[in-house]
């Protein structure tokens, strides 16, 4: 009998072994967790904002003649730059300057009519009535006079401001009527950056102190821009229009079309407080807390903070508990444990 216990003691150990043995040798460690981590930023600074946008061209006008006729002269091309007030076409003036001697001549007749009649009826000659007729007359005859000396002036089409033909609509010696476009003018004196924000970042645009604009293709950094306008109501894309104003008077090698960095400088606040993305932030027991990432050891820790303000841009302002150079978790940080080893996507 105690040889029969003493076999079963043996079987019993040296499976025990076996089996430690065994776990031992399949056990696999844990992978470390992705974590997505995010670099820490003092609102005690000018902080600067950055964006992408495109140079556009103050204005596209179509200038088209007044009057309508054949074009005898067609001075500009595309690609021309042309001054304000230069001549850009010409219509053929034959008609318009034997109208202009008919409206000059009655004119003329109907004037001298009227200053005989008027002295008349200063010596009480003459009704009161009609004078009156005769001055319609005479107003009637001095509009067409005026209006014919206007016509002929129009059959010049001169430049309404300085800028660039963009395009020609025509060509020389065919007949157009008013209002038909000649050519397509872009004034570049002046020119638009425009770059759209997102609804958590439209809110900013109050607080923007200085702009400036880098355009690398022309080689051109730090051009000093204004804002002109933000867009009441978001686009399709669900982004908010922005529009600058650059004073390109004195620079060529600015063109329309061309991309554009958007940097603008934040006002210094007078608060001292770290912004943390609003996702960091976790509550336990009543309090805040954030995982702050070790580079060294990769791994994290739990700390405290304390929420002062909430911005518009997803951002929580903590006054306490961290210095503003850390490096927090954004993604998953309900389910971390305190020193537990991560790896950062």
């Amino acid at each position: 009998m105690k040889k029969q216990l003493l076999n079963m003691l043996t079987i019993v150990s040296l499976v025990t072994i076996v089996t430690s043995c065994g776990n031992s040798t399949t056990e696999i460690a844990k992978p470390n967790r992705f974590v997505k981590v995010v670099q820490l930023e003092n609102a005690n600074g000018n902080k600067q904002v950055e964006f992408n946008g495109e140079l556009k061209e103050k204005s596209d006008v179509n200038v088209a003649f007044r009057v309508g006729g054949q074009i005898l002269e067609l001075l500009v091309d595309e690609g021309d730059y042309v001054k304000e007030g230069q001549v850009i076409a010409q219509i053929d003036k034959r008609d318009y300057n034997i109208q202009l001697q008919s409206a000059k001549a009655q004119y003329k007749q109907i004037d001298g009519e009227y200053k005989r009649y008027k002295e008349l009826y200063s010596q009480k000659k003459l009704p009161a009535n009609t004078l009156e007729k005769l001055e319609a007359g005479y107003l009637s005859a001095k509009s067409g006079y005026e209006a014919a000396q206007n016509a002929l002036a129009d059959t010049e089409l001169k430049a309404p401001f300085s800028g660039y033909v963009y395009k020609r609509h025509i060509h020389k010696f065919e007949n157009v009527g008013p209002g038909l476009p000649i050519i397509s003018l872009l004034d570049v004196s002046q020119l638009e950056v425009h770059f759209s924000l997102s609804e958590s970042q439209v809110a900013l645009v109050k607080n923007f102190e200085t702009i400036t604009c880098d355009v690398s293709n022309a080689g051109i950094s730090e051009v000093e821009a204004k804002l002109l306008s933000v867009n009441e109501k978001s686009n399709g894309n669900d982004m908010f229009d922005v529009r600058l104003l650059i004073d390109n008077a004195n620079n060529t090698s600015l063109k329309p079309g061309m991309s554009v960095k958007v940097k603008v400088q934040m006002p210094k606040v007078n608060q001292s407080y770290a912004m943390v993305p609003v996702e960091a932030v976790f509550y336990r027991d009543n309090a805040a807390y954030v995982w702050i990432y070790d580079t060294e050891k990769s791994n994290v820790s739990k700390q405290q903070v304390k929420v002062k303000v909430f911005a518009n841009s997803g951002m929580l302002g903590v006054e306490s508990g961290l210095s503003g150079n850390e490096q927090v978790v954004t993604a998953g940080v309900n389910s971390l444990t305190e020193k537990q080893q991560v790896r950062v996507l």
